[in-house]
């Protein structure tokens, strides 16, 4: 019992299965554009929500050969390993079947003892997030949460009506925060119809720009990490390291904050001055930024150095990438994009607007980012207020 008043129990006792899936054999060549079962992978595993917008299928005979991961309505799913570990959101499609692969836990909640929900945004708790990730260490070199380790968490648990009252609060906070996030989605889309209307489609060039591979404007350079990893002697000192995570906050202009290493460290990685266009090639592959200070990069992107700006303006870069990985995602055909080589980049061809079109079109976004901004400014004391209830709410103090 808790000071609450409360009793608590693991994790172990209070669900019927926690486990993973697995790749299946051929890996990705056997994915499906469409078909009858759903394969979720870590990708997909928001914080707090499911994002479909990729999500592979996979045959019926593959399905046969993964009934240990088989999805069922209400499950809540995990991420445990990589750099989106502790993700988690919960599986609300009804009739929908699904699978997952290894690095999505499946967590199945007792349905009489402890509400999915709730259970959902316990693993989403501040407190609960830093001790995934204290816990990630094991093996020393990748970030792994075990499933003895998840079974050992220790949960709250009031009676399940309380449980059911609690999550229907944090629903109302949560639906709040999504309507902020779906303004900015929204905003960006402005910004995706201003340059199609002045540029066109940067991957078919209808207005016939003057093209330049990636290669022939910069020194394309792949990012490099210490091993072994969290090895005192490279990580957690002076100089940031950019992490994917970094870009989603921030968005085109990064300031990273989430990692660091030492000064040791950062020579057996890529350090990479401020003002570089950088790229991700492992995870979010093609999303785009700036560095706005001097930081190394890891081998999950590549930095163009030396760009030349007689050619094209770096904001303007940015954009143009964003708009071929947006582009080619909205037209189906992102398979490119799913593992993107040093090779393949450099062989890129960009479009090139005189460079006055260029300027000016980087005006307006400018102009732009002070609305998104203002939004994100609103969206962090969103964040802060939900954050708030939910260390409230598992304090017993709701």
């Amino acid at each position: 019992m808790n000071r609450n008043g409360h009793h608590e129990a693991t994790l172990r006792d209070l669900t019927t299965l926690i486990s993973s899936g697995s790749t299946p054999l051929g890996g990705q060549s056997v994915y499906l554009e469409s078909g009858p079962v759903m394969l979720v992978r870590s990708q997909n595993v928001r914080m707090n929500r499911l994002d479909l917008s990729d999500v592979a299928y996979i045959s019926d005979e593959i399905d046969s050969q993964m009934q240990r991961s088989v999805v069922q309505h209400n499950d809540v799913l995990l991420n445990i390993t990589g750099a989106s570990i502790g993700r988690v959101a919960r599986f609300e499609l009804k009739d929908t079947r699904a699978n997952v692969n290894q690095h999505v836990c499946i967590i199945r909640p007792k349905p009489d003892e402890l509400e999915s929900r709730y259970l959902e945004y316990f693993l989403s708790s501040p407190a609960v997030q830093h001790d995934i990730h204290n816990r990630h260490q094991h093996g020393g070199t990748r970030q792994a949460l075990t499933f003895a380790q998840i079974g050992e968490f220790s949960v709250p648990l009031p009676p399940l009506s309380e449980q059911k009252r609690i999550a229907d609060i944090l629903d109302k906070a949560d639906a709040i925060r999504r309507k902020r996030q779906e303004a900015l989605r929204l905003n960006n889309d402005v910004i995706y119809s201003v340059y199609q209307e002045w540029f066109g489609n940067p991957i078919t060039n209808p207005k016939g720009f003057p093209t330049r591979t990636i290669d022939e404007m910069c020194n394309l350079v792949r990012g490099s990490s210490p091993r072994p990893k969290s090895d005192p002697r490279y990580f957690g000192g002076p100089v940031p390291r950019l992490m994917v995570e970094d870009i989603t906050r921030d968005g085109r202009l990064v300031t990273p904050q989430i990692d660091s290493l030492t000064e040791e460290g950062a020579k057996r990685s890529r350090p990479c001055p401020a003002g570089t266009v950088v790229m991700v090639v492992s995870g979010n592959v093609g999303l785009p930024a700036r560095l706005a200070i001097d930081a190394c990069i890891h081998d999950g992107f590549v930095g163009l150095l030396e760009l030349d700006t007689r050619l094209i303006r770096p904001d303007f870069l940015v954009l143009t990438l964003e708009m071929l990985k947006v582009t080619h995602e909205r037209f189906k055909a992102g398979a490119i994009w799913q593992n993107l080589t040093t090779h393949q980049i450099k062989a890129m061809e960009v479009p090139l607007p005189p460079l006055e079109e260029q300027d000016a079109f980087d005006q307006f976004v400018s102009r732009h980012n002070e609305f998104t901004t203002r939004l994100k400014q609103k969206g962090s004391e969103e964040e802060d207020i939900f954050n708030s209830l939910v260390q409230r709410a598992f304090k017993g103090e709701l």
